[in-house]
């Protein structure tokens, strides 16, 4: 990737090719320096183009949207720019932030050009070219979506008066705004932008939608069910979701099909709304595409990161027969095994091989005086009664008993030891799995689970093309609008949906009641856990945590205590740390002095 420093002016009126590389092309469109009348559509191809141009905003955005939350974990340190993303210390020179910030704004630009030109036809204007306006408005939304949720602080604390972005709104090179606007009123440009995508994009009589890798109506309603989530306009929100589940477009995939999600190009996927297109002709697919840092593939790929110990032990409450999670999503993740090799690194695992060696591997507090915690995993042997036995003396001379002991948890059980010390372990039961240092030569105190949802588009290593809504998200946000109203059987219905898809028990009113170790769970929470669960590295569960006012506790396994200690285990929703700085370069190089944040 070229580097280079721009101006505002370059980001917000030329948009020139030379700023960046472009040998990775979307959709074929060009930029604004090819532009004339004739070439509309062309130019609105280029504003899709610029969404993964050089890793685009949704690339280099997405370290930040899934990297900072509580369902991932680092295998280690390292020495990239992502790092400090993920640990909350934060870089203000960071390039990634940059070209995040960068080309966010140029995409913005392109869209101002094309709504302005259309604008400009008045009454000569074509079917197709209020079309062409209306996808417009949706890809402007999107990026001032994304950009206020990386530089801003969450919509939950204080956006009247919190600064949000500078809202450029049109492509006049001399008309730049003096400074950023509130978290509110950038909220209020992107419901704006979204009503007027909608209504732009309802096709008269004789036209067909596009496929689910452009704007469409249902596209531009899911992302505003989404943001009105964000800004607890209930009413609102269930009305969007509500209107694409009813528009008979869309289908959960099922099965196996579910089971490889990522594989399926977005315009053979039936669940997905809107995807941001790549393709094995024109795309990379190396180890810089995000599923690289999960898993790797034919020798491409760093695989350092990993599930949290918290999504696992959320994921794993139901076992079949051969005691391997029943959950379907569960198949988006594949566990080093020991008995499978050193040199192996399968895609898909081994989802039905029989393994000799078990362990019950649990996550605690190192012992020191430090911040730091890992995994631990005890030999263990299954009796003829069906519970679990610590082989070794010396392993279970550090508990008050040699058994693992479970309890009922959201309709399944988990695993559980305790202590000497008095302190309950909550841990899984699986076969042996790989350490990160002899798997990866990164860390010893973590385990190695590869993730594979990010990866192996078409069979291409980590060629993906990025989820932005799907219909099981849909699902969600209406039952979290009728789980907060308490309208609990509503609520229900919907989570349970997503919950037979994955073939596992349904929630009822009455094992409501007892579905935490015999106390009662609250609705809101069964909510939000399905979407944790369903919704993981989708660049949801960090903003989940925020727009609820609740904090991030990372007090589980992973590098993000090894450089800054304990500063950032628990993160508030409106602490400085939970948006990025305004890129330096950025910052130094616009024209009026914006307000930088904390």
């Amino acid at each position: 990737m070229k580097k280079i420093q721009y101006t505002w002016i370059a980001i917000c009126l030329m948009f020139m090719t030379a700023g960046c590389n472009l040998d990775v092309k979307m959709y074929d469109g060009i930029m604004m320096e090819d532009f004339n009348t004739r070439n509309l559509r062309d130019l609105s191809q280029g504003t899709y183009r610029l969404l993964k141009n050089d890793g685009g905003l949704i690339d280099n955005g997405y370290s930040f949207r899934n990297f900072g939350a509580d369902d991932i974990t680092w295998n280690g340190t390292s020495t990239g720019g992502t790092f400090s993303i993920y640990d909350y210390s934060r870089n203000i020179g960071s390039t990634i932030t940059e070209y995040a910030w960068e080309l966010g704004y140029r995409a913005i630009g392109n869209c101002n050009l094309v709504i302005e030109t259309v604008e400009g036809f008045g009454a000569n204007r074509t079917d197709e070219d209020v079309v062409i306006m209306g996808e417009n408005y949706y890809l402007r939304a999107l990026c001032y979506f994304l950009l206020i949720n990386e530089f801003a602080q969450p919509y939950s604390n204080n956006p009247t008066q919190n600064p949000g972005l500078p809202l450029k709104l049109n492509y006049d090179p001399d008309d730049l705004p003096q400074s950023r606007s509130t978290v509110a009123e950038v909220y209020d440009q992107i419901v704006k932008d979204l009503l007027d995508a909608i209504n732009y994009l309802t096709l008269p009589g004789g036209m067909s939608p596009k496929t689910n890798i452009y704007a469409t109506k249902e596209a531009a309603q899911a992302l505003l069910a989404r943001v009105y989530l964000y800004m607890e306009k209930w009413d609102e929100a269930h009305e969007m979701a509500a209107a694409v589940i009813n528009s008979g477009r869309f289908e959960l995939e099922t099965g196996e099909r579910y089971a490889i999600y990522s594989q399926h190009i977005p315009e053979n996927n039936k669940e997905t709304i809107f995807a941001v297109r790549r393709t094995i002709e024109k795309d990379d697919a190396g180890y810089s595409r995000p599923g690289g840092m999960f898993i790797r593939i034919d020798n491409n790929g760093w695989e350092e990161m990993s599930p949290s110990s918290r999504y696992m032990e959320l994921l794993e409450l139901h076992l079949n027969d051969r005691d391997m999670s029943q959950d379907l999503r569960s198949r988006f993740i594949i566990k080093r095994y020991v008995e499978d090799g050193a040199s192996d690194y399968s895609v898909t695992g081994y989802p039905g091989k029989e393994y000799a060696n078990w362990t019950f591997a649990y996550a605690r507090k190192q012992s020191g005086d430090n911040a730091h915690y890992e995994y631990k995993k005890v030999k263990i042997s299954k009796q003829e009664d069906g519970t679990y036995k610590i082989t070794n003396a010396s392993d279970a001379s550090q508990f008050q008993d040699d058994i693992i002991h479970e309890e009922s948890y959201n309709l399944g059980k988990r695993f559980y030891v305790t202590g000497t010390n008095g302190i309950k372990y909550i841990g899984r039961i699986e076969p042996e799995v790989f350490d990160a240092a002899t798997k990866r030569n990164k860390d010893a105190r973590f385990l190695v689970y590869a993730i594979n949802k990010c990866s192996y588009q078409e069979q291409r290593q980590h060629l993906w093309s990025q989820v932005i809504s799907r219909l099981a998200e849909m699902y969600l946000i209406r039952a979290e609008v009728n789980a907060v109203k308490n309208n609990v059987q509503p609520a229900l219905d919907d989570v349970n949906i997503i919950r037979r898809r994955a073939g596992i028990p349904e929630w009822t009113v009455d094992n409501m009641a007892t579905a935490e170790d015999g106390e009662p769970k609250d609705i809101r929470k069964i909510v939000e856990e399905e979407r944790m669960l369903e919704l993981a590295w989708e660049g949801h569960r960090r903003f989940d945590v925020y727009r609820t006012r609740q904090t991030l506790d990372r007090r589980y396994p992973g590098g993000h205590t090894l450089r800054v200690g304990g500063q950032f285990l628990d993160v508030p929703y409106n602490s400085p740390s939970v948006c990025e700085f305004i890129p330096q370069a950025q910052y130094d190089a616009y024209p009026y002095k914006l307000e930088q944040n904390p």
